[in-house]
């Protein structure tokens, strides 16, 4: 028991180093990580990783942005086309985003994501604290490079997809080199 709280506390630090990033300025393009929809409306989730990327859109005025998120159970409506209408909504000007909307999980969201960015762009992901660590670790296998910004959840989100995390990163560790 002692090992597995351990290796929590651990992972837990690894995370947050990881969704440390400098030199995130003037990037080419960022990508906005889709996250689940609340019966077609954004989660708070959602608006906490939308709030950053506009703060991160308005000190950088020629970054586009890819919204990265296809349908998901029992929506009518994708992720990205919600994230779209939230940027819009905060003044982000159309002919900057783009819309990835095929994604159903992370490992897509990048390789979908990716097809639009040209080669040798500086790249930025935006998602939570707790994600961009698997993120930007999934990019790197795929073979690009990347930085990323992140939005900070509150602690019971925080401790809640830690758990969901180490997981989900060794299935997708799996799933990539095999």
């Amino acid at each position: 028991m002692i090992y597995l709280l351990l290796f929590i506390v651990l992972y837990a630090l690894l995370i947050l180093i990881g969704a440390i990033s400098f030199n995130t300025e003037k990037a080419d393009y960022l990508i906005l990580l889709g996250c689940g929809l609340e019966k077609d409306n954004e989660s708070l989730t959602m608006l906490r990783r939308v709030n950053r990327a506009v703060e991160y859109l308005n000190n950088n005025r020629d970054t586009k942005v890819i919204v990265s998120g296809g349908y998901t159970t029992n929506t009518e409506i994708s992720e990205a086309s919600v994230m779209k209408r939230l940027l819009l909504e905060r003044n982000i000007a159309e002919n900057r985003i783009i819309v990835e909307d095929r994604a159903t999980n992370t490992i897509e969201n990048i390789k979908y994501s990716y097809n639009f960015i040209e080669k040798n762009s500086k790249v930025v992901i935006c998602s939570n604290e707790y994600h961009v660590f698997r993120a930007k670790l999934i990019a790197s296998i795929l073979g690009h490079r990347c930085k990323s910004i992140s939005c900070i959840s509150d602690i019971s989100e925080f401790i809640k997809h830690i758990f969901i995390e180490e997981v989900a990163l060794i299935y997708n560790i799996i799933k990539l080199i095999t």
